[in-house]
């Protein structure tokens, strides 16, 4: 069972000037996974008009972020060490679907991976995010 139901997260976010700005919303959670939905927004847009790719990458991170609160907890000693986003198809003025997921659940470090999607269901990008976790107590 997780560890918090979609409503801690979304008041957690909203406590977020910028990810609460973005509009995400959290969809549904399960251990070491959760589902999000990013409206689309005029201001999203970039010279071409389709969707910058900083709003993806916020995206991706803020959800691999959430994945790891399902299994952990909202914490305040965890920050983003790597970010890498793969963008697939462009977005154009359309919501955009986040599915992150956490591959290693670590002392020390956490590493998962989010595919976004948009409502067709193509992927337009795949992300995979490194947290570390300031508080690591080594063993010994």
């Amino acid at each position: 069972m997780p560890k918090v139901t979609v409503a801690e997260l979304q008041d957690f976010i909203d406590g977020v000037p910028f990810v609460h700005d973005l509009g995400l919303r959290i969809v549904e959670v399960e251990d070491g996974v959760c589902r999000g939905r990013l409206p689309y927004q005029p201001r999203f847009a970039q010279s071409y008009n389709l969707v910058h790719g900083g709003v993806t990458a916020s995206l991706a991170d803020t959800m691999a972020y959430m994945a790891h609160a399902t299994l952990n907890g909202i914490t305040r000693d965890t920050v983003t060490t790597n970010l890498t986003v793969t963008y697939l198809h462009a977005a154009s003025e359309e919501a955009l679907n986040a599915e992150a997921r956490v591959i290693k659940n670590g002392r020390k470090v956490l590493y998962g991976e989010v595919v976004i999607t948009n409502d067709a269901g193509t992927r337009v990008a795949h992300a995979t995010v490194t947290y570390l976790r300031l508080d690591y107590q080594p063993r010994g």
